[in-house]
């Protein structure tokens, strides 16, 4: 230490630190910074660092000892003094005899050290940053002042030094959000709030022909045609009263992009809003219609799980769902509500068709989950080498085909439900692994060695004897039982009573509806006959007989006996002869024709020979009119005005 008569003045050694760093920044602010410390503190030397935690040490940002810069200077941190600082977080202090305190520390000895104080840097989150420090060749007594001056040029020390990684992370955002721009197949534009360019991807270069210098700062008319760039501009208002998180419009082929060589082409769109220095900008996404397919085949792998989250939305309810009035399903819905509050695995038994998925996602819209995903799995619809993947999601590489990472079912319904369908199809090896998730909540995704932490429900459905199948060695027993915590069994349809009478009635407004069509209530013998039929398919059955006898109708009476199975089809005389009461029987090719024949005049008389149109016989039937024709062609069946000329 210099006499206590050489130290410099509070106000002098105060100036120093405003003054001397005021100006400077980075590098520089770091070589001004420990001088100007170490002559304020009347030190031999003085470090700013920053801290390696993958090697554990410190790299000089700026190092002054003995009136010069030492430059490109690192050092381990175990067995030195600075490990004291980092270790224990906080200023520490060793005034006099430092090299009997660390005798293995070389650099202590070549630089004739004998005092040391060290501080922590800390950024925003509380983690090190690095440290700043000072050392003497003489005794460093402990002073208030010394000590004030010290934190006082740490603190400058530790602002810089996150504003230095701020800067950092924020270009490498910059260069992140670019390689991004760079490689998208969609044209990027973004538009000020004047509506003015301010950015252009290469993609959209290539999309109007224009370079990027020749956009930027042109109005948005300068390459939409028409009308487009005041659908643009309305747009821009619409997102303005929208909430901050759902600032976004889709533009579905209504824009008229017009190129450099004044061309055009229709495109498809994506406009939304994001805040910037304090005012809005737009961010169009352009897609040539033309060239969509290729677009959605190179972009498919970044956007695998929005796809699919966006494609496992609620599906459409069957207007069936639990419409109902028998005792059997008010016995289910009894059963829904006491079990839907509760997070319990549910098993539903039923026959196919009976609608079991639509008791599932009751118990999910009662649940306290119901804002949260329900994420539905056809376990008979995934091929057995694809079902890990899809049930558990894997690691990029984990096996060929596996371009990018990819989450799985059960990642999806994270604290939402999973609906197993036709659990009893699963292989005995993912049952197992399943048993992991139902007991644990954790898995593994395919490829990696983490464990994944869940919170999922399940609720499982089959049209399988789950019970015999763990007999015969086809399921395992402890999952069965895991699954089996609250079994609902689903009626079959013709244990149901009048609901038959009640869904077909529902069915026939719903899709009457739909098809525009005024027709009469169904007719107490139809009714008669649904009640009398045994209904293997249950309600999709059912649902698939009313939608098809609306269309075999020509009048406004159902044509219920047309839609039902063998009983409800009418044979032409020449096939069916005179005992229309005989028992159905097996049709050979040539009969089938026949009645295919009969079909198609009828249906070509029923429109006055018209076939294609709204009102055209191709329509009646629900072909294309060309298949239509095809089919007239094919069985030598003519129109009524062409065979009367043919026969004149």
């Amino acid at each position: 230490m210099k006499n206590k008569s050489d130290s410099l003045s509070e106000e002098a050694a105060l100036r120093l630190i405003v003054e001397g760093t005021v100006s400077e920044t980075g590098t520089e602010f770091f070589r001004a910074l420990v001088r100007n410390l170490a002559a304020a503190v009347q030190t031999d030397g003085a470090w700013v660092t920053e801290y390696l935690p993958d090697a554990n040490r410190l790299r000089a940002l700026a190092f002054w000892f003995g009136n010069e810069h030492l430059d490109d200077y690192e050092h381990d941190v175990p067995g030195t003094p600075c490990e004291a600082v980092l270790t224990e977080r906080k200023l520490v202090h060793y005034p006099d005899r430092i090299v009997e305190i660390y005798p293995e520390e070389p650099d202590l000895r070549k630089f004739n050290v004998v005092s040391y104080l060290g501080v922590p840097l800390f950024d925003a989150r509380g983690e090190i940053m690095g440290h700043l420090a000072v050392m003497d060749t003489k005794p460093l007594p402990s002073e208030p002042r010394i000590i004030s001056l010290f934190e006082i040029f740490a603190a400058r020390a530790a602002a810089e030094l996150r504003r230095l990684r701020t800067e950092r992370e924020l270009r490498a955002r910059e260069e992140q959000v670019s390689a991004l721009l760079q490689s998208v197949m969609d044209g990027v534009v973004v538009l000020d709030a004047s509506l003015r360019i301010a950015r252009v991807n290469p993609a959209a270069e290539r999309l109007t022909g224009y370079t990027a210098e020749a956009l930027i700062g042109q109005d948005s008319k300068w390459f939409l045609a028409g009308e487009s760039a005041k659908l643009i501009a309305n747009c821009t208002k619409e997102l303005a009263g929208m909430p901050h998180d759902a600032r976004h419009l889709w533009i579905p082929s209504q824009l008229t992009v017009l190129r450099a060589d004044r061309t055009r082409f229709p495109a498809e769109a994506t406009l939304s809003c994001f805040e910037s220095q304090g005012g809005p900008f737009y961010t169009l996404i352009l897609r040539n219609v033309d060239d969509r397919l290729t677009a959605e085949r190179q972009i498919a792998l970044l956007s695998a799980e929005r796809e699919y989250l966006r494609g496992e939305r609620a599906q459409e309810s069957v207007l069936g769902e639990l419409i109902g009035a028998s005792r059997s399903m008010q016995e289910v819905r009894s059963a829904i509500k006491q079990v839907a509050v509760t997070d319990a695995t549910v098993l539903i038994h039923g026959e196919t068709g009976t609608g079991k998925e639509l008791v599932a996602e009751a118990i999910h819209a009662a649940s306290t989950r119901k804002t949260k995903p329900l994420v539905r799995v056809n376990c008979a619809a995934i091929p057995a080498s694809l079902m890990e993947s899809e049930f558990f999601g894997h690691e990029k590489g984990a096996f060929t085909g596996a371009v990018a990472k990819r989450e799985g079912r059960f990642s999806l319904a994270d604290d939402g439900t999973i609906f197993l369908d036709e659990v009893g199809e699963l292989p005995l090896d993912l049952q197992a692994k399943l048993l992991r998730v139902l007991q644990e909540g954790e898995f593994e995704p395919l490829g990696s060695t983490k464990t994944k932490k869940v919170d999922v429900r399940v609720v499982a459905a089959t049209n399988r004897d789950l019970a015999e199948m763990v007999k015969e060695g086809t399921f395992r027993e402890d999952l069965y039982y895991r699954l089996h915590v609250f079994p609902i069994v689903v009626p079959p349809l013709r244990e149901r009573g009048d609901d038959v009478v009640l869904l077909a009635n529902a069915f026939l407004q719903r899709f009457s509806e739909r098809m525009g069509r005024q027709l009469d209530p169904l007719h107490r013998e139809d009714l008669h006959r649904l009640s009398s039929y045994d209904w293997p398919g249950n309600i999709r059955e059912l649902q698939n007989v009313i939608e098809r006898a609306i269309i075999l109708t020509h009048g406004t009476r159902v044509n219920v006996a047309g839609a039902l199975p063998v009983a409800g089809v009418s044979f032409p005389d020449s096939i069916s002869g005179s005992d229309v009461s005989a028992k159905p029987r097996i049709l050979t090719v040539e009969e089938l024709e026949a009645l295919e024949r009969e079909n198609l005049r009828r249906a070509l008389d029923a429109c006055g020979g018209k076939i294609s149109g709204a009102s055209g016989a191709a329509q009646l039937l629900g072909v294309p009119a060309s298949t239509f024709s095809s089919r007239m062609k094919a069985l030598g069946v003519v129109r009524q005005g062409e065979q009367e000329k043919r026969s004149g």
